[in-house]
């Protein structure tokens, strides 16, 4: 078994992105309601991405003991060796990760919130669905989720803050695999 630490499965967060972006256009909304903030917010939520993948590594050796399965930085091996490659994974690691914000807290977190919905219930939907779309490592979704949804309301309910920890922490998975030694 691996865990994988970039773990939202692309494919499904396009398709939610589309859904996601209907409904706010059918709701006389856009993304930019939820895409505002100081650009402090942005650099806070790096940091803060920095410092979760830190954690991830420091962690890894205790995980893949407790769980018997390795730890895979990225889905995107192909990146090792390749600077081209490289560049063009990482255009697609960023992406993927501002579409995951979007649908998260942009869309389930602040639509739970607009019916009514507790702060705490919202985030945790958000973490759900995080956890749902997760491709293996689940409960470590889930608590990146959770985060991730602090960071959203503790953020005035923008997902600045959110996309720029999840690009740190996804650049910086790729990063790992990249410079894995291959054996």
């Amino acid at each position: 078994m691996v865990l994988r630490c970039d773990a939202v499965r692309p494919l499904v967060v396009v398709a939610l992105l589309v859904v996601a972006s209907t409904w706010q256009w059918l709701r006389g909304k856009s993304w930019r309601d939820v895409a505002h903030g100081p650009p402090l917010a942005a650099v806070l939520g790096a940091v803060a991405g920095v410092v979760a993948l830190s954690l991830a590594v420091v962690t890894t050796p205790l995980v893949e003991r407790i769980t018997d399965a390795a730890v895979q930085w990225s889905t995107y091996p192909v990146v090792r060796g390749s600077v081209a490659s490289f560049s063009a994974v990482a255009a697609v690691v960023v992406a993927i990760a501002v579409a995951s914000e979007l649908v998260m807290r942009g869309w389930i977190v602040e639509t739970v919130l607009e019916f009514g919905g507790h702060r705490v219930l919202a985030i945790a939907a958000g973490a759900l669905v995080e956890a749902l779309l997760a491709d293996g490592g689940r409960p470590g979704a889930a608590v990146f989720g959770v985060a991730l949804g602090m960071m959203y309301l503790g953020a005035g309910r923008s997902v600045v803050a959110p996309i720029c920890a999840r690009v740190a922490f996804s650049l910086g998975a790729l990063v790992l695999e990249a410079l894995r030694v291959v054996g």
